[in-house]
């Protein structure tokens, strides 16, 4: 019989505290951030939702986004950057959102403000949401409206028409979605568009295995289709149109869930959500995060590419942590700041190392990039994708 754990965070979903434990998960976080890396991957008992039980306060979170530079400096998928790649989503999604009403459009979480910026070259208006100080500064000396919080721009500008709210990987970010969605919907009209996107549970979390590499430290919730309408149909939300979609060109693997609603009156009946999916049972770590490859002697380790991932690893993996002497990244935002007391090196210096050491590549979608280079820059040693 598996033993019940009383969550500490409530379901997003269904607020119900009861719930079963599925894993454990560590991350070695930069020293120099206040926010413990331990989480519980957990499963409600009511409605079988996936989220995190964490142990850290939604005001540390908050200040781990407001003092987040990472996405200001970066131009992937997620940054909020004028990419071709993340344009090509933007189209996207203002293909979808674009007919109806007139009025502002509101992207929460606008990071660079590269979405922001495309509405306005397709004659829309907007305005975005940016909580981290370095991403907002990078879209407001665009000219972009960009604010704190939607309590900052509803106190400069009123209460404005608002054509549509879209929340591109946001809710899984946060630890009370529900809360997030009705402070919205007081502002929102019957026209108002709701976009929602989120990562697809069902493509990195099995009955019976787990994708480390897409258990990312700021995902908190972890939605598949069925959950993700349940909390729509409690917020009063109701769906006009949903489906699936790959993040990005580039991003095909990542799989996600996306949602057009608009603010209906919520049900004053009793919520007696469904449970859906697979009963999950304490999954074991997956041959793939295990290590097994890595020989067993006291050669120093090396690692390039300083992602969620690579924390979470290392967090796995403490007994190791002793043997890596050098860590690696291009990203300004890392370089300089320090896990376990080593210092983040910029990847201009791999050439200095020698080949007595064993290079770890985490997986990523610039794994053959990362070999290449360093076949260019004669390294020698031995290299394993971990």
């Amino acid at each position: 019989m598996i033993e019940k754990y009383i969550s500490k965070r409530p379901c997003p979903v269904c607020v119900c505290k009861e719930a079963t434990v599925v894993a454990q998960l560590c991350y070695a976080l930069f020293d120099d951030l206040e926010i413990s890396g331990d989480k519980t991957l957990v499963q409600c008992c009511r409605c079988g939702m996936l989220y995190d039980d964490i142990n850290f306060s939604e005001k540390q979170l908050n200040e781990y986004y407001r003092i987040n530079e990472h996405y200001a400096a970066s131009a992937s998928g997620g940054s909020g950057s004028a990419s071709e790649d993340n344009r090509g989503r933007y189209d996207r999604i203002i293909s979808l959102i674009e007919s109806g009403s007139d009025g502002v459009v509101i992207d929460f979480g606008c990071g660079q403000g590269g979405f922001v910026s495309r509405c306005i070259e397709h004659g829309l208006k907007a305005v975005g949401i940016e909580s981290s100080v370095k991403s907002r500064d990078v879209a407001q000396k665009q000219g972009l409206q960009v604010y704190d919080s939607i309590n900052t721009f509803i106190a400069e500008n009123h209460i404005p028409n608002l054509k549509a709210v879209v929340f591109s990987h946001i809710l899984e970010h946060v630890i009370y979605p529900v809360d997030l969605l009705n402070t919205i919907l007081q502002y929102s009209n019957r026209d108002t568009l709701i976009y929602i996107e989120v990562p697809d549970a069902e493509s990195y979390i099995l009955p019976k295995i787990i994708h480390w590499q897409k258990m990312y430290f700021e995902h908190l919730s972890h939605f598949k289709k069925n959950n993700i309408a349940e909390l729509l149909k409690y917020v009063g939300i109701e769906i006009i149109q949903e489906g699936l979609t790959n993040f990005s060109e580039l991003q095909k693997d990542n799989h996600c869930i996306y949602i057009i609603g608009r603010f209906a009156e919520k049900s004053k009946k009793e919520r007696q959500p469904l449970f859906f999916g697979y009963k999950y049972e304490n999954i074991l770590l997956h041959p793939d995060i295990s290590f097994d490859n890595i020989p067993k002697d006291d050669r120093p380790l090396a690692l390039w590419g300083v992602s969620q991932y690579s924390m979470l690893l290392f967090g796995f993996r403490k007994d190791l942590l002793w043997r890596v002497i050098r860590l690696f990244d291009s990203s300004p935002a890392k370089i300089g700041r320090k896990i376990k007391g080593i210092i983040v090196e910029h990847s201009n210096n791999l050439d200095s190392l020698s080949d007595e050491y064993i290079f770890l590549l985490p997986k990523s979608n610039y794994i053959f990039e990362m070999r290449n280079q360093l076949s260019a820059i004669g390294f020698k040693g031995l290299m394993i994708e971990v």
